[in-house]
């Protein structure tokens, strides 16, 4: 059987402890909005900022892929990336380069974004550092992991670790809306 998944989105709750699981697949497009609000939510509340000086943060976004439908064996291999293209002078999305753990029985990489203009990295517990997403091509993706049994998925409700997104602004960005931009997740199945 070809296997299934959705891609996850936690917000709220306590650190450990998300409040709320969301699959963003059935949000948008867009399905992810970068903002400065700790929610699911598409919508022009709580707008990134372009700031005088300095850098800008959105909140930031622990997502993972959630198996909705078992593979016949096992999926392992995931994989991340975009066209490498970016949203423009002044505006970066990062990645988080640790993977906070996040399986069928655990969320204890859980950090909830609770904090305005907190970078990702040094303020989430388990991100030190981040890379800048769209250095990340389908001819160079970024390797996810995976923490359940066998480093592998095979069963339902199996999932990867978080990959923690988060949008940098700087005074040189434009306001105003930006065009959706596309990240890809792959994976090999057997």
């Amino acid at each position: 059987m070809v296997a299934t998944f959705n891609v996850m989105l936690d917000t709220g709750g306590s650190d450990n402890s998300p409040g709320a699981s969301t699959s963003i697949d059935a949000l948008g497009p867009p399905n992810l909005r970068f903002k400065r609000a700790d929610n699911a939510t598409i919508d022009s509340n709580n707008p990134c900022i372009v700031p005088a000086a300095g850098t800008s943060y959105s909140r930031w976004k622990s997502l993972y892929l959630k198996c909705t439908g078992a593979p016949s064996v096992q999926v392992d291999n995931v994989k991340l990336y975009t066209d490498g293209g970016g949203f423009g002078t002044g505006i970066t999305v990062k990645v988080g380069d640790q993977f906070p753990v996040h399986n069928s029985g655990a969320t204890t990489g859980y950090d909830v974004a609770d904090t305005d203009d907190q970078a990702m990295a040094g303020g989430h517990t388990d991100i030190s550092t981040s890379t800048d997403v769209f250095t990340y091509t389908s001819g160079s993706p970024l390797s996810l992991t995976i923490s359940e049994s066998g480093n592998i998925i095979n069963a339902t409700n199996e999932t990867t670790n978080y990959f923690v997104l988060q949008m940098e602004t700087t005074s040189s960005a434009s306001p105003g809306d930006l065009a959706n931009e596309t990240f890809t997740l792959q994976y090999d199945e057997i």
